[in-house]
């Protein structure tokens, strides 16, 4: 068994619980902290839970890195869309944090590549569009810029659902270079560019063949792991959610079904910030189901009021809920009470509270179905 006399011992992340990378932050920080990287990049920065604990680790341990987080800031498929909200909170964090060390592009993948050498790259990031074709493109790309030896990491790998793809070219990887998976959450890949090349401290333990000291670090990942998550529900218990940095945005999560159960793989999501009214539309695939749909709001015990929602399919409008009517066929369940007065407003109590739209019969049509939703959060 090695030592774990890691760095994360003594961290404690300015960001986290933003996002699907809580269960791996603690590497992420050993890992720059160690490694000591010149270059690191990220794609697909999104709220910045990975990313800012990168710089953090360089920060607080003068690595002397610079880091780099590439994003077009606008979300896609499986991260949902969101508005401005995002980016300003993310270059507000960089901005008074980690300036000297760390800038954002905001840019597509390809068109940041000419920004950097060949086999400049010390650690690169990918967690962009999980799709196999976009992974595989991204790994064909931006391999060429990670110098021999270094670390790529794949965010998702344990993922076989929602048109994830992740894990093919993960397996793939593994058959080519040293590597390590991390089981916990969605999966994370750590993988070093052949040809190998020792590593600091941990690292090189860790890619070794499946052993007692990888299985330690393993361990001790997962129980620190345990330990945030602890931290997090605690923040939702005694109310302290509403002081975190997952309190600046709402999650909009809608199920659609067309046999009245509702999945995790048959849901899309939307991201709202908290400045005002938002008017956002939800497109869900033609042949998705409304009986009934689901909209679920993933927010730190606000107050949502709804001004309107109307479902349509291509021209056609299927429900319409205002001030006029409508808002008396919406069902409010889970963590969330409809608070008493002539408008639609919405208190969430927990950390699932659903609203049930009324289930509509639709004509058959391959027209998109669109649910649209003017809302505020305060």
């Amino acid at each position: 068994m090695i030592d774990l006399d890691l760095p994360s011992h003594s961290f404690e992340p300015r960001l986290y619980g933003v996002g699907a990378w809580t269960n791996h932050l603690l590497f992420a920080y050993d890992l720059v902290a160690v490694l000591r990287p010149a270059l690191l990049v990220e794609l697909g920065v999104d709220r910045g839970e990975s990313y800012f604990t990168f710089c953090q680790a360089a920060a607080e341990n003068q690595t002397g890195t610079r880091c780099f987080g590439i994003d077009t800031w606008r979300g896609d498929q499986h991260a949902g869309g969101y508005d401005e909200t995002t980016f300003a909170q993310v270059a507000e964090h960089n901005r008074a944090n980690y300036e000297s060390c760390s800038s954002l592009l905001r840019s597509e993948f390809d068109e940041a590549l000419s920004k950097f050498e060949s086999e400049s790259v010390d650690i690169l990031h990918l967690d962009g569009l999980h799709t196999e074709t976009a992974v595989r493109h991204d790994v064909e790309s931006w391999l060429p810029k990670l110098r021999p030896g270094g670390i790529l990491l794949l965010h998702d790998v344990g993922v076989r659902s929602k048109g994830f793809g992740v894990w093919k070219i993960w397996n793939e990887l593994r058959e080519q270079g040293r590597a390590w998976t991390f089981q916990d959450g969605p999966g994370l890949g750590v993988w070093q560019k052949p040809p190998i090349k020792p590593l600091p401290g941990f690292l090189d333990e860790l890619l070794a063949p499946p052993n007692e000291s990888n299985a330690g670090l393993a361990s001790y990942y997962t129980g620190r792991a345990a330990a945030m998550q602890e931290k997090i529900a605690q923040h939702w218990r005694d109310g302290s959610i509403r002081n975190t940095p997952f309190a600046h945005q709402t999650i909009i999560q809608v199920f659609y079904t067309s046999d009245g159960s509702h999945r995790e793989e048959d849901s899309v999501y939307a991201r709202v910030g908290h400045e005002g009214w938002k008017d956002v539309r939800i497109e869900l695939a033609p042949d998705a189901g409304a009986a009934p749909l689901r909209v679920d709001f993933v927010s730190a015990l606000t107050t949502i009021e709804i001004a309107s929602i109307r479902l349509t399919k291509g021209a056609e409008t299927c429900f319409v809920a205002d001030e006029a009517s409508g808002f008396d066929m919406v069902r409010v369940a889970g963590d969330a009470e409809r608070l008493p007065g002539s408008t639609f407003r919405l208190r969430v109590t927990g950390i699932d509270p659903q609203l049930y739209l009324p289930a509509v019969d639709f004509s058959a049509s391959a027209a998109l179905l669109s649910l649209q939703l003017r809302l505020r959060v305060g």
